[in-house]
């Protein structure tokens, strides 16, 4: 879970801010989208071998596949959930006064919520299915790892037994993130 948690939360902190000033910014995305569009449809897997190298073997590089598998589903749905606010609130907030960076987080944060949420939620998903997969190759321990080492030891029981807790954990990871999306939404 510390893999996860690192990778995962480190890549949606910096995906939401990115997506933020880019989104405020559809100049310099259009420069900027060619390459996030040429890098986002790579597996993090592929980046695996090259992971391995500058990373070694432990932690880091299960974290550095996380952070990869969830950057770009997030950074891409906050550009697009910023570019789509009403340029009525923007009109709103400037009548009444509210600059930056008041207006990033009163206005433009705010409203673009809900689908920044559904990207951070879709990632959830695929950073832990790839939790699971730079387990099995790059790292000594953890749920990928005992998957590996239960395939290579012929053990079905173990095998299906860590099938079912990935399954539950993920559940139980998306029951809490819908819990705080629904907490974050009633109090906006």
């Amino acid at each position: 879970m510390y893999r996860f948690a690192a990778g995962y939360v480190s890549s949606v902190i910096i995906a939401v801010l990115l997506g933020l000033v880019l989104g405020r910014m559809p100049k310099v995305f259009q420069y900027i989208n060619p390459a996030v569009q040429l890098l986002r449809p790579i597996s993090p897997m592929a980046w695996m071998p090259f992971i391995v190298l500058w990373f070694g073997i432990g932690d880091i590089p299960a974290i550095v596949i996380i952070f990869i598998a969830a950057f770009f589903p997030v950074l891409l749905s906050t550009v697009s959930a910023v570019g789509g606010i009403d340029p009525i609130y923007l009109k709103v907030s400037e009548n009444f006064g509210i600059r930056q960076p008041q207006i990033m987080w009163k206005v433009i944060f705010p409203a673009a919520f809900p689908q920044i949420a559904n990207g951070i939620h879709l990632a959830l998903g695929t950073a832990w299915v790839f939790l699971v997969a730079g387990e099995m190759v790059g790292a000594q321990s953890g749920l990928g790892y005992l998957v590996i080492d239960a395939r290579n030891n012929l053990r079905a029981d173990i095998l299906f037994a860590d099938i079912i807790v990935i399954g539950l954990i993920g559940l139980l990871l998306d029951t809490l993130l819908k819990a705080a999306e629904n907490r974050i939404m009633k109090a906006w």
